[in-house]
């Protein structure tokens, strides 16, 4: 006798099989490596937005000129660093983006492959 004749067994066993998605250890690791890159890309952001504001505000207080002509010259150069860490995090994150959406496509695609081919049973 075969096991599991049921059909609510079955529909269960489809139902299992259509929930889970398999993918392989690089492709989740690489995943794991852009988001965490992109965490720490944009908690640089933060850390040096804080700083560009409090030197900002403290130059147009200062009234040592030749101390805030330095200093301008340190904001400018983070002015330059910020912007390049938020486009590699938006170029990472949409990366990541990508591989996922992949994965889900070919997973509704096996999902509609394997409940198709149970039609004939």
């Amino acid at each position: 006798m075969p096991k599991n004749t049921h059909p609510e067994a079955q529909t269960q066993t489809q139902t299992l099989m259509v929930d889970k998605i398999e993918i392989d250890r690089r492709t989740l690791k690489n995943l794991a490596l852009l988001i965490g890159q992109s965490c720490c890309n944009i908690q640089s952001s933060r850390t040096s937005e804080i700083l560009l504001t409090s030197l900002d505000k403290y130059l147009g207080e200062s009234s040592n000129l030749e101390e805030a002509a330095k200093s301008s010259l340190l904001l400018d150069g983070y002015l330059n660093v910020v912007p390049e860490w938020l486009s590699e995090t938006e170029r990472l994150l949409t990366e990541a983006v990508d591989q996922l959406a992949f994965i889900l496509a070919a997973s509704n695609l096996g999902a509609a492959n394997s409940s198709g081919s149970h039609d004939d049973d």
